[in-house]
């Protein structure tokens, strides 16, 4: 069997392509979830859940930010796991700050995308840390779907969707 480049160029395409839409959110995109959710219903913690929806954004935001940092800099931001990040206050200060927080992770999320797209990023070669740029992009979706998947039972609750 001959090795195909142009094969294997196509399949990394098609890899990158499914990536950046399953990052997206797939048939539910994240964004547009985390805007339908009603601002005056951020704050509720329901029995039995130690976080509201303030909280939720705020840790995956983080997240994708640490881990959006190992992307662009591998050899500097190595350390891809660190203790999560849960906000003090389960509160969003203001309606301003729902919506910064969701422009915020948004624009990341955008960023991981670009770099899962270029055709110059090496998704599955070992950094420093022995994680690869394609770990770390399928972190991210993992990470967000699970969080996603919990905001969205918590708005069926409150009667957002």
């Amino acid at each position: 069997m001959a090795f195909d480049i142009q094969q294997l160029e196509s399949d990394m395409e098609a890899t990158r392509d499914h990536l950046a839409e399953l990052l997206k959110g797939g048939f539910a995109p994240v964004v547009i979830l985390l805007r339908e959710f009603h601002y005056n219903k951020t704050d509720y913690m329901l029995d039995g859940l130690p976080f509201s929806t303030w909280s939720l954004l705020e840790h995956m935001r983080w997240r994708q930010l640490i881990l959006l940092r190992f992307m662009n800099d591998p050899q500097n931001h190595h350390n891809v796991w660190p203790d999560p990040y849960w906000p003090d206050n389960p509160v969003p200060a203001n309606e301003g700050a729902w919506n910064d927080a969701i422009d915020s992770f948004e624009q990341n999320l955008n960023e991981v995308i670009a770099i899962v797209k270029n055709r110059n990023t090496h998704l599955f070669g070992p950094q420093k840390n022995g994680k690869s740029i394609y770990w770390a992009a399928v972190a991210i979706l993992q990470h967000n779907a699970y969080h996603i998947g919990q905001i969205k039972a918590i708005g069926r609750q409150l009667g957002v969707w």
